[in-house]
């Protein structure tokens, strides 16, 4: 039993290999639309959005969380790029409370979703708390507009895909339970 949801929730991938082709501004308006619409613990909505489609602020981003790896003794290859080249991100930041991680991976998801219905593939990144290791967090906070009070969760970057859909990469079995 499948639909157009169920359809694209299967067919959405983290896709590391984008074109130049900035995305539109509605279709990113609807995308962190859909992500302000995901559902919150007690509706706290504890939550900020920063959309980035400024190519030297992603290139400061990528450069700060590549040296707080090195930092951290983390390596990487020599041209590694956080976001693959995305041409927009979106930096999630929230009032560290109850379940605000979790509200934000709602929200990610919601939009990774809804990115990949308007033709506009995805990949979740979690390396972005690595620039925290390199510079000032205050002067981080302030570049990303990231609220006083507010702390860094995850990052998304969005772009249209180079080449094919990468295929499916083969799921755990034995991890689900039925209790009846």
């Amino acid at each position: 039993m499948k639909n157009q949801t169920i359809d694209l929730i299967l067919q959405r991938r983290s896709v590391r290999e984008f074109t130049e082709k900035p995305i539109e501004d509605e279709k990113m308006k609807l995308i962190v639309e859909c992500g302000i619409f995901a559902p919150t613990a007690r509706n706290k909505q504890n939550w900020h959005f920063t959309v980035i489609n400024n190519q030297d602020t992603i290139e400061e981003i990528n450069r700060l969380t590549i040296e707080g790896m090195q930092r951290l003794g983390l390596k990487r290859e020599a041209d590694y790029h956080v976001f693959y080249h995305a041409t927009a991100i979106i930096i999630m930041s929230s009032l560290i409370e109850g379940f605000s991680e979790l509200n934000c991976g709602c929200a990610i998801e919601n939009m990774a979703i809804a990115a990949k219905s308007l033709g506009i593939d995805s990949c979740i990144v979690g390396q972005t708390r690595f620039m925290y290791h390199q510079a000032n967090a205050v002067d981080i906070n302030r570049m990303l507009k990231i609220p006083e009070g507010y702390e860094h969760d995850v990052a998304i970057c969005f772009g249209y895909r180079k080449g094919d859909n990468p295929e499916v990469k083969p799921r755990k079995e034995g991890v689900v339970d039925y209790i009846k």
